[in-house]
């Protein structure tokens, strides 16, 4: 059995209190209160700066230091144009999309982003936009105009998979569309039909998670995941908390998801991913689903803002060190 003295190099001491400061890593026995204890990383939400104007299902994308968040909807109105930037602290307003929707496919970070398809509250679309920094200039259309799909990748290597063709439930999709920053086309379907599912990834290392399924499935909501290499899918770990309206951020071999709804509950939980199974790890200050994300680095930074049906708060995600007394439980 390795020790401890094996891995860091040295014996653990025995001290009579905790010590200060101490540093992630760090061991020690305490011989008063007679236990074990090191620093460890611990996971944390803490509130950011409000967006200007509350919404729901936006597009979005980003860090936590620089943020994005495009479209979505309100009570008063399905199909917002307004634009946000986050620079860690507040957002600020900019130019604002050519086309106003909801529910449409968003790949991107604050100075170049995608919004394809979508609703605008009396159509579903097709239409696609570019963000370049400061200004949205229109694209070339999707080829299977949708809402709800999962959206991944960089504006010159995205794809989009699954969601609505229009009409709800029924129109659940499968099929996938990549995106070489020109044009797009048909790929490899996925598994099954999906619909309001969470995405991250690039390409060639995409994840899909959660979801509604078709009309008929033996459950409404799903907890799979699909990993996606840049040709072909195939199963990830499972959710803890199958979840649908998720959002998450990360890369595929560490991600974490956050909030959604699983029917009819709205929750605040975080799952954690390493790339073959979930855990459950901090939960969010309040539950919500529909809302964005932005993540700084896999599962060590994340954003979330807005959501359902017109949030302004945001909250950040960050590890944290913490003293933690080891047990055998």
């Amino acid at each position: 059995m390795t020790t401890f003295k094996e891995i860091r190099g040295q014996l653990i001491k025995s001290l009579s209190s905790d010590p200060s400061p101490a540093a992630t890593g760090d061991m020690w026995y305490n011989s008063t209160s007679q236990t074990l204890k090191g620093v460890v990383l611990s996971g944390a939400w803490a509130s950011g700066g409000a967006l200007g104007t509350g919404r729901h299902l936006m597009g979005f994308g980003g860090t936590q230091t620089a943020g994005i968040a495009f479209g979505g909807s309100t009570p008063s109105s399905e199909s917002l144009t307004n634009t946000e930037l986050y620079n860690g602290s507040s957002w600020t307003a900019v130019a604002v999309l050519g086309t106003g929707r909801n529910s449409g496919s968003h790949i991107g970070i604050s100075t170049a982003a995608l919004y394809a398809g979508g609703h605008t509250g009396t159509a579903y679309i097709a239409n696609s936009e570019t963000w370049n920094g400061s200004s949205w200039s229109e694209g070339n259309n999707i080829n299977a105009g949708r809402t709800g799909g999962g959206s991944f990748g960089i504006t010159t290597a995205g794809v989009v998979a699954g969601g609505y063709s229009g009409g709800g439930a029924p129109g659940v999709l499968s099929n996938v569309e990549e995106y070489n920053g020109t044009s797009w086309s048909e790929v490899n379907n996925l598994p099954t039909a999906i619909g309001e599912q969470g995405a991250i990834g690039t390409l060639t290392a995409g994840l899909v998670f959660g979801g509604t399924l078709p009309p008929g499935s033996s459950s409404t909501i799903q907890d799979a995941t699909y990993e996606y290499d840049g040709t072909n899918w195939t199963s990830g770990g499972t959710l803890v908390t199958g979840v649908r309206f998720a959002r998450g951020g990360g890369v595929q071999t560490a991600a974490l998801v956050f909030g959604g709804q699983t029917a009819p509950a709205v929750i605040a939980t975080s799952q954690l991913y390493n790339g073959s199974a979930f855990s459950l790890d901090t939960s969010l200050g309040s539950a919500i689903m529909k809302h964005g994300a932005g993540a700084t680095a896999p599962s060590t930074a994340a954003l979330s803002f807005g959501g359902n049906p017109a949030v302004t708060a945001t909250e950040e995600f960050s590890l944290v060190a913490a003293t933690k007394t080891f047990t055998t439980s």
